[in-house]
């Protein structure tokens, strides 16, 4: 059917409206007042052309306002925010945010290790680093050493040997002639024994305690008892100066231990 036919049939029915439907496509959207107008005007145009009645020419004549627009192609609607769309934006904010962070904690430990060395923070970084303490050797002589009473009560009798072996016997706190490293703790039927290491030459050996109050790899002191004896047994302090017993000392009226140089 012919275009003229098409409008011939439509103006036999008087109508005061025109319904336009556009469909919308993927070319270039045109601006919806031309197009329009177009519509409009092409319609206008083929009344007037038509051999009708004068009195339905203004009923035929089609308004801007009958001209409908159904269903706008999703091509063009308005962009949505989508939920992922929104996730991918928040994370990537919060990486910026998590680097940011990073390079000012970084300025900020450089500006205190240069400016500031005693600071808190360097205190803490420095913790978590391990520092090896060099070890320190002593070399002394036992002769350059001043020793201590072994006994904590002074009205218990000690007495040298002729081999060089203190002896005493009573109740009463021990202690080491001398401070040092506790190279081993032995016993044997109910008495201890304690080796210790003063210096890298000089040594001792205490037996006959009825208690130990230190172990292996412990640091002791003069002033510090390292066990206990209750009496029951005789108590021995042997001295070694690599290895060989020393001899050449004696205990005052403190019981103080003196060399005999």
């Amino acid at each position: 059917m012919s275009e003229s036919i098409d409008y011939a049939e439509m103006l036999e029915i008087p109508v005061s409206t025109l319904n336009v439907t556009k469909k919308c496509s993927r070319k270039k959207k045109e601006s919806e007042s031309d197009l329009k107008d177009r519509v409009v005007e092409k319609v206008n145009r083929h009344a007037e052309t038509m051999d009708e009645e004068p009195g339905y020419a203004s009923e035929r004549i089609a308004t801007e306002e009958n001209v409908v627009e159904y269903g706008a192609s999703e091509e063009y609607s308005e962009p949505q925010w989508t939920e992922k769309s929104k996730k991918k934006f928040l994370d990537s904010k919060l990486l910026l945010a998590e680097f940011i962070a990073v390079c000012v904690l970084c300025a900020t430990i450089l500006l205190t290790n240069l400016f500031w060395q005693n600071s808190a923070i360097n205190a803490f970084f420095r913790g978590l680093v391990t520092e090896e303490t060099p070890v320190t050797l002593d070399e002394r002589n036992y002769s350059e050493l001043t020793l201590g009473a072994v006994v904590s009560d002074s009205e218990i009798e000690c007495t040298v040997t002729d081999a060089g072996v203190l002896t005493f016997t009573g109740a009463c706190s021990v202690y080491a002639p001398f401070g040092g490293t506790v190279r081993n703790v032995t016993e044997a039927d109910g008495v201890y024994t304690i080796e210790i290491e003063h210096t890298t030459s000089f040594s001792s050996v205490i037996t006959g305690l009825t208690y130990a109050y230190c172990a292996a790899g412990d640091t002791v002191f003069a002033t510090i008892p390292v066990g206990y004896t209750d009496g029951s047994g005789e108590v021995a302090v042997s001295m070694y100066d690599d290895g060989a017993m020393i001899r050449t000392y004696s205990v005052n009226e403190n019981n103080d231990i003196v060399w005999n140089v």
